[in-house]
């Protein structure tokens, strides 16, 4: 059995495809955590979506994408409209009713987060990071799913590594490599939005090893025009991966796995974030 962990799909059915059948993934035995951002973008989110519902062993956290579809089916809230919805809106009017309806309860239905211990490592998994600069207890809804900037500047929870998504690595570095991104500074936060739907790579993460698979992006989107549309300096390669895996696994430093992740801000951390799950 293995756990796996893949972030911001965003509609790119076939990448996700490719990168299931590149890790071996088997849902009689395997477990697959999916941190948000399937749908949008992309050309077939549904068809991710609806993967994800029917397959054993596949669990989806809650992204500020599915968050925003929730907001419009249930309040009206037209923000969704501003943030490329308009493929997920075409291929929800396929739907009967009572398809799009079990997918709106559903994404209900999903988790914020979720805390997990493999092989003795504890990892917190949420789309966005959280507020390290708060109590876990005063996190919000927001902190998890649109949380950006805050989540960097602290150690986020002691003894865990934070796994996330939601802002590309290529804008944290501020250069086009679509590699997984480590906390160098603080070694407890790993982003795996290798950035599949702007022209860079879908990467899965194994949460037993640290194994790392990528999976080149078949976007048509220009990647260099999306860094620079962000207004940030680019280098004239296009989409890099480094290392290049994209077909067989890279792996973490054993010394970033194994490091110590203590905390200035003890006092965050709830009862489940304690010595015992």
């Amino acid at each position: 059995m293995s756990t796996y962990c893949i972030a911001d799909i965003h509609g790119c059915y076939d990448e996700f495809m490719e990168l299931l059948q590149l890790i071996s993934f088997n849902p009689d035995k395997d477990v697959l955590y999916v941190l948000g951002d399937v749908i949008d973008r992309g050309d077939r989110p549904i068809d991710c979506l609806q993967y994800i519902m029917r397959t054993k062993n596949v669990h989806l956290l809650l992204g500020n994408h599915e968050q925003m579809l929730l907001d419009f089916f249930n309040y009206n809230d037209t923000s969704w409209s501003k943030n490329k919805n308009m493929m997920t809106l075409l291929q929800l009017d396929f739907l009967s009713g009572i398809e799009t309806g079990k997918i709106i309860q559903y994404l209900w239905k999903r988790p914020l987060y979720k805390t997990l211990n493999v092989n003795g490592r504890r990892y917190f998994l949420s789309h966005a990071g959280l507020n390290a600069a708060e109590p876990f207890k005063y996190q919000r809804t927001d902190d998890l799913i649109w949380g950006r900037k805050m989540f960097y500047r602290y150690v986020a929870l002691p003894n865990h590594i934070c796994i996330f998504g939601h802002t590309p690595t290529s804008y944290l570095r501020k250069k086009p490599d679509c590699s997984i991104w480590l906390d160098e500074l603080h070694n407890d936060k790993i982003n795996i939005d290798c950035g599949c739907v702007h022209g860079g790579a879908l990467a899965a993460l194994r949460l037993d090893d640290g194994a790392i698979f990528y999976v080149k992006s078949k976007s048509r989107i220009n990647f260099e025009s999306q860094l620079s549309a962000q207004r940030q300096s680019c280098h004239p390669d296009k989409g890099n991966l480094k290392p290049d895996s994209s077909f067989g696994p890279a792996f973490f430093p054993k010394s970033f796995l194994d490091a110590d992740r203590k905390s200035r801000h003890m006092d965050h951390v709830l009862a489940e974030f304690g010595l015992d799950f």
